[in-house]
């Protein structure tokens, strides 16, 4: 017998030995991935896990009954691989649910979603509430709980105080290229109950903006050149931030008015200085970016810009000056997307003062405007005219078909605020340049039902502390007006303020800014306070600070104080504008 015969075998059974070997090893792996993937599977089929950031907030002091910023509250699905479905999310009075980002869709897992929140307070006094706003989820320890709390406050009216000695400073430079100040649409705390007719339903309440955001837009930089550049306040931090992408075209001297786009906040923004001129062009701000929209008409730098605040996006744009130098009387109704010519104004007028006739979006159809003032490019103008949005027709206020009367004074680079007292709409007309061709104190109060002009002195009231131009007038409650800043009759820069008050026709001295400024912007602020940004010293520095007036105490405080936590804007300006959306 050979060798080889007998290591066949012995080779075969060595052979079979491992495959067997190897199928049960094999056999052992598929029962182990088995096993895993059955793990994995029931820990996918787990309930998610939700964190919310931050669990509490405060929303501090808020004027009864104004509405706060918005604050937000953050939510994460913190799970691999399971999704969150959100049956409710609901937020108990006086707070309230402005943006869900939560809702309408799964939160697939590792995103999150923002829920903003606002308190509206009705009654004053600190409220607490553990489970004010509360999510319903397919996530574990579903329903979860945020803790909202803040204060409802009285608007203190401003008491009388000494009145400051002026801060005078070196007489500023002034351009020579044609300026004007934007007088700020005002907010009001409450609203008269508009009368219904067949093609106008008054809404229930006011609202006046929907961000609860400003937009400071364009300006003219240190070395007098247009800025293209704008910024966002949120009032909820007091932070700037500078917008993703600048405006399409840069510009000074331009008007700016917030609209409502479908409910959603908007800004559109109007001719001025621009590198080659005075522009034509529109561009609408969407709360992202600024897209450009239909040329005016007519080129245009001091003009007005006027939002009916109804529930079309139209804005009355009315004279100002064109790139040839001419002070135009045209005017016309310009959207985002569209732009058409009225009939023209009676009389050619730039830096004049426009304000119209309603509570801000308080009705669904357009309200009538008044424009007050300007210059024809000679001398300051006493004359006043009324816009009809159903005829596109302007009247001059003096008209015998209208019963009214023109303005006492002439005046350019003035303001004009609504007001309402016991439900009668009114607005004050305040300072400006006059014949004489430097500021004035006089002030004087239309009423909208009479269409008459009166001196706030013929009424058992005061002129101004301090006769001004170039300022701004901010409405921060039914019958107060803020009037900050300007330049005075000696062409000095002025860091005082004073508030008007309608129930006495009266001004009264309050803190002065920390800086001299005109050419600034200011606006109105959730809270009730206001914001004042920019402008120029009296020493011929354009400023990148800000600051806000508080109405209870009277007082300003720097966007970078401690106590605000805030910053500078990002950048220098001046002849720019500043809009709650």
């Amino acid at each position: 017998m050979s060798t080889s015969r007998l290591i066949r075998p012995t080779l075969g059974v060595l052979v079979a030995l491992l495959a067997a070997a190897v199928g049960l090893a094999a056999y052992d792996v598929a029962i182990a991935a088995d096993s895993a993937g059955a793990r994995s599977a029931a820990k996918d089929s787990a309930p998610a896990s939700l964190k919310i950031k931050p669990d509490r907030h405060d929303f501090g002091q808020v004027i009864v009954p104004l509405m706060s910023a918005p604050l937000t509250v953050r939510v994460n699905n913190n799970s691999k691989s399971a999704s969150i479905e959100f049956t409710t999310i609901v937020a108990a009075p006086p707070f309230s649910i402005q943006t869900d980002g939560c809702s309408g869709a799964p939160l697939p897992s590792g995103n999150s979603g923002n829920v903003k929140v606002v308190f509206h307070p009705t009654v004053t006094g600190k409220i607490t509430q553990k489970k004010a706003l509360t999510l319903t989820n397919s996530a574990r320890k579903s329903p979860q709980h945020v803790e909202l709390s803040g204060q409802g406050i009285v608007g203190a009216t401003p008491t009388a105080t000494a009145t400051a000695t002026p801060t005078i400073t070196a007489t500023p430079t002034i351009s020579a290229t044609p300026t004007f100040t934007l007088t700020p649409t005002p907010t009001v705390s409450s609203t008269p109950t508009p009368t219904a007719s067949a093609s106008c339903t008054p809404r229930p309440s006011a609202t006046p903006d929907v961000a609860h955001l400003v937009l400071i837009a364009g300006g003219q930089a240190s070395d007098g050149t247009p800025l293209n550049s704008a910024e966002v306040f949120n009032p909820a931090n007091n932070i700037f931030t500078l917008t993703t992408n600048p405006m399409n075209d840069a510009r000074y001297g331009q008007a700016a008015a917030a609209i409502n786009i479908s409910g959603e906040a908007a800004t559109l923004v109007t001719g001025g200085f621009d590198p080659t001129g005075v522009a034509q062009s529109t561009e609408t701000f969407d709360g992202s970016t600024f897209l450009t929209g239909p040329n005016m008409t007519d080129s245009r730098e001091g003009q007005t810009a006027t939002s009916f605040e109804d529930d079309s996006t139209n804005v009355l744009i009315a004279g100002g000056q064109d790139a040839d130098g001419t002070v135009l009387n045209t005017a016309e109704v310009t959207n985002p997307t569209t732009t058409s010519a009225t009939s023209p104004m009676n009389t050619p007028r730039v830096n004049a003062a426009t304000v119209l006739l309603a509570e801000p979006f308080s009705n669904t159809c357009p309200a009538k405007a008044v424009i007050t003032g300007g210059s024809d490019g000679v001398t300051p103008l006493q004359t006043a005219e009324l816009f009809d949005p159903a005829t596109h027709t302007f009247t001059l206020t003096d008209d015998v078909s209208l019963g009214g009367s023109k303005m006492n004074a002439a005046r350019a680079f003035h303001t004009a605020t609504l007001l309402h007292s016991s439900g009668a709409l009114k607005f004050l007309v305040a300072g400006g340049e006059g014949v004489a061709g430097v500021a004035q104190a006089s002030a004087e109060i239309f009423d909208v039902g009479t269409k008459k002009f009166t001196l706030t002195t013929a009424v058992g009231g005061t002129d101004m502390t301090v006769a001004r131009q170039k300022h701004t007038a901010t409405a921060f409650g039914e019958t107060t007006v803020l009037i900050a800043g300007g330049i005075d009759s000696s062409s000095n820069a002025l860091s005082t303020a004073e508030v008007f008050d309608l129930s006495t026709n009266s001004f009264t001295a309050v803190g002065s800014m920390h800086s001299a400024r005109f050419n600034h912007a200011a606006a109105i602020l959730p809270n009730g306070k206001v914001l004042i940004t920019g402008g120029e010293d009296g020493s011929g520095h354009t400023l990148n600070t800000a600051e806000i007036f508080d109405p209870v105490t009277n007082k300003f405080t720097l966007t970078t104080d401690a106590s605000l936590g805030g910053n500078n804007m990002n950048v220098a300006r001046k002849l720019h504008t500043a809009t709650a959306y």
